[in-house]
């Protein structure tokens, strides 16, 4: 449904122009291709890399699908800041279920585009 291009080290080292290339590409297919500029996923346990990435996704995908068609009961949220290293956002999502919270979308470890479309 959607494609993401993201920088590895050589291609901040080279200057790829990989925005101009996720434009020419959501033209040509008809897509959302994004691009995110963070070599490496650069930064301290690759955070800063993760925060680009989550700006593209708020950018670009949030709120732009279908809220769901049947009502959720209980409470719902997005998790945000959640890279999922180790399985910790699967625990997370198990402890909130029991609460009663479900989990519409995650930011960015496990996050995908149908779900960040759907978090209004």
């Amino acid at each position: 449904n959607a494609i993401t291009i993201t920088a590895t080290c050589p291609v901040g080292l080279i200057g790829d122009d990989i925005q101009t290339v996720a434009k020419e590409m959501t033209e040509k297919l008809g897509i959302s291709v994004v691009a995110f500029n963070c070599e490496g996923y650069k930064g301290v346990s690759q955070s800063a890399g993760h925060h680009i990435a989550n700006n593209g996704f708020f950018k670009n995908w949030v709120g732009e699908g279908e809220a769901e068609d049947e009502e959720i009961e209980g409470f719902t949220v997005n998790l945000l800041g959640e890279y999922n290293i180790g399985g910790d956002s699967y625990e997370i999502e198990r402890v909130l279920e029991k609460c009663g919270i479900k989990v519409i979308a995650t930011f960015s470890g496990d996050g995908t585009y149908d779900a960040a479309t759907k978090a209004h």
